[in-house]
């Protein structure tokens, strides 16, 4: 088979190389910084909030989930996620790469989002609104009830899988690689999707719904790979764009390979992760619900102490 003849496994072992070969294969650059104000800006902002809603319930003693280790280390390896990816280096080098692309996707929708999510980012934002406009994070926090559909899995499930299978259909991607406000738009439904999917589950979880949480996240690793393998063994390259920036179509097409395995393998571990996850919080549940039942039986047994 093509993709594995000797050139394309260097290509692979050129990608595990990150930034120090790999970049070097793909296109010649002025800078590997994408210092796009359209970015930097809202990320700025949003960050600002975060940090102020973070002071606020620290100065009133509101010590809740947002604040633990586990959330505030997820807040900043997802910030760093985003610097990565829409920063420095892998959108400037997403333009020549597909390959490249594929890895700045992976990150802003398997772990970006994910990490967003467990940080419970809207709470501290959501805190330093309401000290701004009190009314404004009312509003925000009763949502109509045609939103609240979002709030259900199995919708959220269907909309995640369809921004992934849409954005990847070669019409759309080439149109969002011709038109700028479009491939902003790409990519902020990549991360919006990412974080608000496992915002959903991790909300579903927690009401005793962690069976159908790894569920939900195992059928998004088969459909994620299913993509990924269809990307992968396609017999010519998908993108016309990346022939041109590639310089041939023996190149593009190892190049989409690339991307492909990148879907498949990478992004797929994250789901599995997050679907054991899942499962052994389910398995947690299930042993402290069967003690509870044994020491309600036990004080109900009459003679029993």
């Amino acid at each position: 088979m093509r993709f594995l003849k000797p050139c394309f496994v260097g290509r692979c072992g050129a990608l595990a190389l990150l930034p120090t070969q790999a970049f070097a294969h793909v296109g010649d650059h002025d800078s590997w910084w994408t210092l796009d104000p359209v970015i930097i800006a809202p990320m700025s902002l949003l960050g600002l909030l975060y940090l102020s809603g973070l002071l606020w319930l620290r100065r009133r003693n509101h010590a809740g989930v947002s604040m633990q280790p586990l959330a505030l280390s997820s807040a900043a390896l997802g910030s760093l996620a985003l610097f990565f990816a829409l920063i420095w280096p892998l959108d400037a080098f997403s333009e020549s790469s597909f390959a490249v692309h594929m890895a700045q996707h992976m990150v802003l929708i398997a772990v970006a989002g994910p990490l967003l999510a467990m940080a419970r980012i809207s709470i501290p934002m959501n805190a330093a609104l309401a000290a701004v406009s009190p009314a404004a994070a009312t509003a925000l926090s009763h949502p109509r009830k045609w939103l609240r559909l979002l709030l259900m899995p199995f919708v959220i499930f269907i909309l995640h899988g369809a921004t992934i299978w849409t954005w990847h259909s070669p019409s759309l991607f080439e149109l969002a690689l011709r038109i700028e406000w479009i491939h902003t738009l790409e990519h902020l439904s990549f991360l919006l999707a990412g974080y608000w999917y496992w915002t959903v589950l991790i909300r579903h979880g927690e009401n005793e719904g962690y069976a159908s949480a790894s569920l939900s996240v195992l059928a998004t690793l088969m459909h994620t790979g299913l993509l990924g393998a269809l990307i992968t063994f396609a017999p010519r390259p998908l993108y016309a764009t990346y022939v041109q920036t590639q310089g041939s179509v023996d190149m593009a097409l190892q190049d989409q390979q690339l991307a492909g395995l990148l879907m498949w393998i990478p992004m797929g571990a994250c789901y599995l992760i997050g679907g054991l996850a899942f499962a052994a919080a389910w398995l947690r549940n299930v042993d402290r619900n069967q003690e509870r039942r044994l020491q309600t039986s036990s004080h109900t047994i009459p003679g029993s102490k």
